[in-house]
């Protein structure tokens, strides 16, 4: 069946590993309950590269893997009370590399729903309230990260950068890790007190640290070797949180000894919205720092793409060759 221009969209989905393709697809129509969106914006998230790369882990093919989007509301659906067409909406759902999208209006399991955003917000600042959120959660619940505590991000990628920033507007002194020289500068930028090369960096830790080591140390990088290190550079009763996912190298060794005798804790730090530890409220959390102007993410933005350059933005991502890259559908 054939669409016309007014009822069809555009839309970048994964059919496969390395399988990312552009179609033309029926525009959705919200459901009770939903919005449809015009989206405006979308996050490109190294999550989704990858699982361009690696294969979905969570779910089936074809998959949209965008999940950091900001738009317009388009129509409205039934049961549903306090939005109107033209207003601006947040969405996390997998969803946003698309022209349009349908959003549940309030909470589910999987979703925090229909967020709204100020149209004073810009656009480049306002697509970082899911990552920034899984930020706040993996600093504040799972880091337990509290003012004056020494706190280590490994790797100052886009969300080592976001967990920097974190963590100093916790009151934290903050030592960041990467191998870049430019990520490193930035790192300071965002709050960090030093900023280290990746290359003996436990052994400048812990002089930083006054040979005590850090509460808290947070691997922003999915490399399993960096796991033993994390360990050896936090202080007695610290906590390593494993905040980058692993993918398909997901092993580590490590000497039980050190945890048992120094008391230390291993913690996983995932997306707010997974059940059963959904951590919703992060999402407000992080839009009232976005919107006070205390963090200006838009800083990270590196350039855009459209859904016919999405593949060179997942490459470009993949080399380390850009920060944040947002896609303009």
């Amino acid at each position: 069946m054939s669409n016309s221009p007014g009822t069809s969209m555009r839309a970048a989905r994964l059919h496969g590993i390395r399988d990312l393709r552009v179609e033309r697809l029926p525009r959705p129509h919200p459901g009770p309950g939903e919005l449809l969106v015009e989206i405006e914006a979308c996050g490109v998230c190294p999550t989704d590269v990858r699982k361009y790369l690696i294969g979905v882990g969570d779910g089936g093919y074809p998959l949209n893997p965008g999940h950091e989007w900001v738009g317009r509301v388009a129509a409205v659906g039934a049961e549903v009370d306090g939005w109107a067409v033209g207003e601006r909406v947040y969405g996390d759902t997998y969803a946003g590399y698309a022209e349009y999208a349908t959003l549940p209006a309030t909470h589910t399991p999987w979703s925090y729903g229909a967020l709204r955003v100020d149209d004073a917000l810009p656009l480049d600042r306002a697509v970082f309230v899911e990552p920034l959120a899984d930020c706040i959660h993996a600093v504040s619940h799972q880091g337990r990260v509290a003012a004056g505590d020494r706190v280590v991000v490994i790797g100052a990628g886009q969300m080592g950068l976001q967990l920097v920033a974190v963590a100093h507007a916790a009151g934290a002194r903050v030592l960041a890790v990467d191998p870049l020289d430019q990520r490193r500068r930035l790192a300071v930028e965002f709050g960090a007190e030093a900023a280290v090369d990746a290359a003996g960096w436990e052994d400048v830790a812990l002089e930083w640290s006054g040979g005590m080591g850090a509460q808290a140390a947070i691997l922003a990088l999915g490399r399993s070797e960096t796991v033993a290190p994390g360990l050896r550079a936090l202080a007695p009763g610290g906590r390593l949180v494993l905040f980058a996912g692993f993918g398909d190298r997901s092993l580590a060794n490590v000497d039980l000894n050190v945890l048992h005798y120094r008391e230390l804790a291993i913690v996983g730090s995932e997306w707010v919205g997974t059940p059963p530890n959904s951590r919703l409220e992060c999402y407000r959390e992080a839009l009232d720092l976005l919107s006070s102007g205390r963090l200006e993410l838009e800083g990270l933005v590196t350039r855009h793409c459209t859904l016919d350059t999405l593949d060179e933005a997942f490459a470009d991502v993949q080399r380390l060759d850009a920060l944040k890259i947002v896609l303009t559908p």
